[in-house]
């Protein structure tokens, strides 16, 4: 690497997935400015490690690319684990997650953002054919533009670079810069089987399906009834527990 300050470069938090690929792809190929990746790992989430394998084969994929390799610093890799969301900022989350379709990885995120005192890293989130969700509507004045609302303090810590670009239209613009195949090489599903993407999942149901192969629905329809099923057996059981405690 050089001597280039860190702080002189874009602060993207990278999951693997389309939306933060397409811009950690952009930033460098296209405007050619170095970047920070930030990759948060969430234990319990079944796809961290297909996203760290997709990952290490779009960095890959880059570097070869570069010009200047060191644009592209070593992934910045936090545990969530050690910062859960400040008390505040679990409260307004649980509140929009009670009341919107608003997904939990906002709410955890919060804890590393706050405790690592992050201010406009690059969150990725892109709009929708159908315009803002209930959650964004609770929080954005106007696309990527916070309104200021007690809800929007979860949001603090981050800025929106894609969220006036549909699936659609990065797609289009990494094809016509040259990096399309790079970015098909992105992770999205929630529930993997078999290594393969689930195609039941919501990323599952939202992704570009060129040149993805699902897993056989039928083991994925097997395997949640599977889960359905060993759920119902233990939540009576361990609310048997309980009553015998007492």
């Amino acid at each position: 690497m050089t001597g280039r300050p860190d702080t002189d470069r874009v602060q993207l938090l990278w999951t693997g997935g389309w939306d933060s690929s397409f811009r950690l792809m952009h930033l460098l190929l296209v405007e050619r400015r170095p970047v920070q990746p930030i990759y948060v790992i969430d234990t319990g989430r079944p796809s961290t490690l297909f996203e760290l394998r997709a990952m290490a084969a779009m960095r890959a994929g880059l570097l070869a690319r570069l010009a200047d390799p060191s644009l592209l610093a070593p992934t910045r890799v936090v545990l969530a684990s050690d910062h859960p969301p400040a008390p505040q900022d679990a409260a307004i989350g649980e509140g929009l997650r009670r009341e919107t379709s608003m997904g939990t990885q906002y709410v955890w995120l919060s804890g590393p953002a706050g405790a690592l005192g992050w201010s406009g890293v690059e969150l990725c989130i892109e709009r929708y054919e159908s315009g803002l969700s209930d959650w964004q509507r609770r929080i954005f004045a106007e696309p990527g533009v916070l309104n200021g609302s007690p809800e929007s303090e979860l949001f603090r810590f981050w800025s929106f670079p894609v969220i006036h670009l549909t699936k659609d239209e990065m797609r289009e613009a990494a094809r016509s810069a040259g990096f399309l195949d790079l970015l098909l090489l992105r992770w999205f599903c929630f529930r993997p089987l078999l290594g393969r993407p689930c195609g039941r999942c919501r990323p599952c149901r939202l992704t570009h399906r060129e040149g993805v192969r699902f897993a056989n629905p039928v083991l994925v329809a097997v395997r949640d009834l599977l889960r359905k099923a060993a759920k119902a057996v233990r939540e009576p059981a361990a609310a048997l527990d309980v009553l015998r405690r007492r």
